[in-house]
């Protein structure tokens, strides 16, 4: 496992945590910081979203997992990874003996950008804050990051999925694992599906070292 050094982290990370709002900084649950999510307009993704995708699961699990974005199902119901990526999902976290409610699921920006286009930098940049709150809140022992926006956004700019998928990086006492977008899996499905599913069960063995109880 690499352990990353305090400026080495994702750039658009560190520049949240200089940048964030007072009120995310502020808020103690995520109750409170949903209120907040909910009227944001920093950006242009809300205006084309139906809605937020705040995120869900357990609030107080050692385990989060970071997407990119909502999708059209996702910004349709109001959760993260549902559909067929969804499925993807869960199939990993039954590899690793967990189930969604014992996890928190979340995403880099919380609006879906039009077209299922990557977030821009700038999007990014204005939505960070957000994710910085959640992880602050819910002070996972372990993140896993699916795709490459997450792994560039949290860990480094210069991370390379399909070079880094699988490996542990350590930052201001969290471990995070880098893996496949399950979307991106689904596309590929003979290629990467065991390759996901071995990531899964890296996760497993870190929780079984460490106890395996999510909270």
């Amino acid at each position: 496992m690499r352990r990353l050094q305090e400026g080495e982290t994702g750039r658009t990370m560190n520049r949240a945590n200089n940048t964030a709002d007072n009120g995310w900084e502020g808020a103690n649950d995520l109750g409170e910081l949903r209120e907040l999510v909910l009227s944001c307009r920093r950006c242009s993704l809300r205006e084309g979203a139906k809605g937020v995708v705040f995120g869900e699961g357990n609030a107080h699990s050692r385990v989060m997992l970071v997407g990119e974005g909502p999708g059209q199902t996702e910004d349709a119901t109001g959760r993260p990874f549902v559909g067929r990526a969804g499925q993807m999902l869960e199939r990993g976290l039954r590899v690793a003996e967990l189930r969604r409610e014992d996890v928190f699921i979340a995403n880099i920006v919380k609006c879906r950008p039009p077209g299922n286009r990557l977030p821009s930098a700038d999007e990014v940049q204005m939505c960070l804050p957000h994710l910085a709150a959640q992880i602050r809140i819910i002070s996972p022992e372990y993140v896993v990051l699916l795709g490459a926006l997450s792994g560039q956004t949290l860990v480094s700019p210069a991370l390379r999925v399909t070079r880094d998928r699988g490996k542990w990086y350590e930052k201001s006492g969290i471990e995070f694992l880098v893996t496949f977008h399950p979307a991106a899996v689904l596309r590929d499905m003979s290629g990467r599906t065991e390759l996901f599913l071995d990531d899964f069960r890296s996760l497993k063995v870190r929780l079984r070292k460490t106890g395996h109880a999510s909270n």
